[in-house]
């Protein structure tokens, strides 16, 4: 090496914090176990802990990590996995064949499949079989658009350690992974807080910049700065208001920057189509709550808080995306469509059907930053054509689980959207109704011949047009309302180095992601 660039090399080194822990908040997560992710901030945690078969790059294209190579064969109907050799876990134990079979196969579990669905695709490959050590065989039927977005789904476990039990949730090693990443858990995690620390022995192609990580839930911090202040914090989501301060000045100055990116998720109504638990069942209800959307409470919010009006299910971060808007929502219209209906208003301001069912509805929200919440904007709009909603707030843990019972007739939750919009086939699915992913109960079986034909169209034009087209019924059948396109709002500290975002409008996932993080110890 030339004395200049040995120089440039010395000087770089010399600004990093040798042990230094990079602190980051996230909110509170269910595993760091594969098998069992169920939420973004599951995966936060798991993705430096455990390498993927295949990852993302910065322009959201597929490279291999734990595999050296794939090989299409047959047409499409077989795959050829070879692993690449020396891998090992953070046991010692050697990486092979027959682990990522064993992941497959407990993915398929039914009682995993009650827990965590988000691999749905993965789940439905119809053969992987180990020939050797490292070479693993997958014999599919019918040709898959999507066998990439599945390999990045299928997260290998060590199958000497994560035998699956009759309730897979409670299993010890969930917060105690052996993994295959960069990084290993020091000590016992929990659902709150997890110390992460370079792992000498990783193999891989992918290690870590920083010594450390330290994970832990701040989603009921109100003000994050003093945490900056004193280092307990380098990157934190935050709200609407605490961006807005500081991206204006008004606090940080000097300390954090304030970064905004697109994210592939939004806010959502999902709204019970079981007739048996609610009057949602009813599609014409449905469809007049959709022409109830404050979207215009919305678009003032944007004025100080800018966000992203949905217009279809897929965001505009994805290539299913549906760029034909829908019709803006008319409080008239829902008042006419109620009265064809035959839902008359009664004494008291609320309607009623001829059968004498009142129209009063409950939704379960989290709480939210920003008042008035999504969930009293509605609300305070169904009023006025005699539709009451009942409002009750819970964690937002809790809301899930109503909303997987189908408890309520709706639900105000977030949703992140994957890469492939396949990964969200199980909310609108005869099979996603059977694993409780199909938070909507909602079946159409047009819908199912739809996200099974766009699985196996390879095509990339003919597979847009049919998500566009479950869009359309989407908004027709108003399973879920979509509400706003999330975006990511984040304060990172002066000293951190490397923050970047995928495609997904994620810090984590990618190549490099956090695994390319450092804290530098001069700044400008």
């Amino acid at each position: 090496m030339p004395w200049r660039s040995l120089l440039l090399a010395f000087g770089l080194v010399s600004t990093l914090l040798a042990g230094d822990t990079i602190r980051v908040s996230v909110n509170e997560w269910t595993t760091l176990n594969p098998l069992l992710i169920m939420q973004n901030s599951d995966a936060e945690a798991v993705d430096l802990v455990f390498d993927r078969l295949v990852t993302l790059n910065a322009r959201g294209e597929f490279i291999p990590e734990l595999l050296e190579s794939w090989t299409v064969l047959q047409g499409g109907r077989e795959v050829v996995l070879k692993l690449r050799p020396g891998l090992v876990w953070q046991d010692g134990h050697p990486i092979e064949a027959e682990d990522v079979v064993f992941t497959w196969k407990a993915l398929r579990l039914p009682q995993v499949r009650r827990v965590a669905d988000t691999v749905a695709g993965v789940a439905s490959l119809d053969s992987l079989t180990a020939e050797g050590p490292l070479t693993v065989r997958i014999r599919l039927k019918r040709p898959r658009g999507t066998l990439l977005s599945d390999l990045y789904n299928l997260i290998p476990v060590p199958r000497h350690l994560y035998e699956v039990g009759a309730r897979p949730a409670e299993a010890p090693i969930n917060f105690h992974p052996v993994g295959s990443g960069p990084y290993r858990v020091v000590g016992r995690a929990t659902t709150k807080w997890v110390q992460l620390e370079r792992w000498d022995g990783y193999r891989g192609i992918h290690p870590g910049l920083a010594p450390a990580f330290e994970l832990w839930d701040a989603s009921n911090e109100q003000d994050v700065l003093p945490d900056f202040r004193a280092e307990r914090l380098h990157y934190s989501v935050v709200s609407a208001l605490r961006y807005y301060l500081v991206r204006k000045g008004a606090q940080g100055r000097g300390l954090v920057q304030a970064m905004v990116v697109p994210q592939a998720s939004l806010r959502a109504y999902f709204l019970n189509c079981d007739s048996k638990h609610s009057l949602l069942g009813d599609r014409t209800l449905r469809q007049a709550l959709y022409e109830l959307l404050p979207w215009q409470s919305l678009a003032r919010a944007e004025r100080f808080f800018p966000r992203r009006l949905a217009t279809s299910f897929w965001p505009p971060e994805s290539w299913a995306h549906d760029p034909e808007p829908r019709p803006l929502p008319q409080v008239e219209r829902a008042a006419a469509i109620l009265e064809a209906a035959g839902w008359r208003l009664g004494p008291d301001g609320v309607r009623q059907d001829g059968r004498g069912r009142r129209l009063v509805l409950v939704a379960y929200e989290a709480p939210a930053p920003i008042k008035p919440s999504n969930g009293v904007l509605l609300a305070a709009q169904a009023a006025r054509v005699g539709i009451r909603i009942e409002v009750r707030t819970l964690p937002l843990k809790a809301v899930a689980e109503k909303a997987s019972n189908h408890e309520g007739d709706l639900w105000a939750i977030g949703w992140a959207l994957a890469l492939d919009p396949d990964v969200d086939s199980p909310l609108f699915t005869l099979e996603g109704y059977r694993t409780k992913a199909n938070l909507s109960g909602y079946l159409n079986p047009e819908m199912d011949r739809l996200f099974e034909e766009g699985r196996h169209t390879l095509d990339m034009g003919a597979r847009q047009q049919i998500y566009r087209r479950i869009s359309r019924i989407i908004d027709r059948d108003v399973p879920v309302i979509p509400i706003s396109y999330m975006q990511t709002r984040v304060l990172v500290h002066r000293r951190l180095r490397g923050v970047a975002f995928s495609p997904l409008g994620q810090s984590f996932g990618f190549w490099p992601g956090r695994r390319g993080w450092t804290l530098w110890t001069n700044w400008p």
